[in-house]
C-alpha cells in the first residue's frame, strides 16, 4: 500500500500542488482573455484551454520545453519500461527511471531571427487551431495581451529588503569587475595593434548577439 498526498480544492483532488495552482488560477486568467479579447466568449475559452499550445508557439526557436502531455507519456513509458523482466540491457534505465524523468529536456534547436521565430509561431497556431489563419493572426497581433493574461494569478514574492540590499551590491560588485576586465582586454588589444582590437569588437559583438537572441 502507497500513501500519497493530494491537494483538495473546492471538493477536487490533485495529485500535485502545481496542478492545484493552476485550477485556483483558472478564473483568474479567464478574467484577463476576457479583458484582452473584448469579452469574446468564444475565443477566451479557446486561448484558455489552449494554453500550453499557444505559449509553446512562441518558444519556436528557443530550446522546446516538455510539456505536461509529453512528461505524463514519458512517465508512463518508464513505468511499461520497469515492467519488463529479465533484460540486462534495460537495467540502467529502469534503476535510474526517476532521475530520467526528472532530467529530461529537449536539445537545442536552431536559432532564428525575429522573421523566422514569427512565421514559425503562425504556423505552429495555425495547426492548433485546425487551419484558422484568422486565429492565429490575431492571437500574432495580441501576444504581449495573451502572453499577460496567462500570468494572471501568480503570485510575486516580495524580496526582503536586506536581502536586495545585498543583491544590489553583488551585482554592483560584479558589473564593476566586468567593466575593469573589459578595460583590461581592451587595453592590451590597443597595445597589440589594430587587428587585435578588431578581433576583440567583434567577440564582443558577436557575444552579445548571441546572449539577445
Amino acid at each position: 500500500m502507497e500513501l500519497k498526498p493530494v491537494y483538495v480544492v473546492d471538493g477536487k483532488q490533485f495529485d500535485t500542488k502545481t496542478e492545484a495552482t493552476n485550477y485556483i488560477r483558472r478564473p483568474k486568467i479567464l478574467a484577463a482573455l476576457m479583458a484582452a479579447t473584448g469579452n469574446n466568449d468564444q475565443l477566451s475559452d479557446w486561448l484558455l484551454n489552449n494554453q500550453e499550445s499557444v505559449e509553446i508557439a512562441f518558444e519556436v526557436g528557443t530550446i522546446r520545453r516538455v510539456t505536461k502531455v509529453e512528461s505524463g507519456r514519458l512517465a508512463k513509458a518508464l513505468e511499461a519500461l520497469k515492467l519488463i523482466e529479465g533484460n540486462p540491457k534495460i537495467a540502467f534505465l529502469q534503476e535510474n527511471a526517476g532521475a530520467i524523468l526528472d532530467s529530461f529536456r529537449w536539445p537545442s534547436v536552431k536559432r532564428m531571427d525575429e522573421a523566422e521565430k514569427t512565421t514559425a509561431a503562425r504556423n505552429s497556431l495555425i495547426a492548433s487551431s485546425e487551419g484558422n489563419n484568422e486565429l492565429a493572426e490575431w492571437i500574432l497581433a495580441n501576444k504581449d495581451a495573451v502572453l499577460a493574461a496567462y500570468s494572471a494569478g501568480v503570485e510575486k514574492r516580495e524580496l526582503n529588503p536586506k536581502a536586495a540590499e545585498g543583491l544590489a551590491a553583488y551585482r554592483a560588485a560584479k558589473a564593476e569587475e566586468r567593466a575593469k576586465k573589459e578595460a583590461e582586454e581592451m587595453a592590451a588589444a590597443v597595445a597589440a595593434g589594430p587587428e587585435a582590437v578588431a578581433e576583440l569588437t567583434k567577440k564582443r559583438e558577436e557575444a552579445a548577439a548571441k546572449k539577445s537572441a
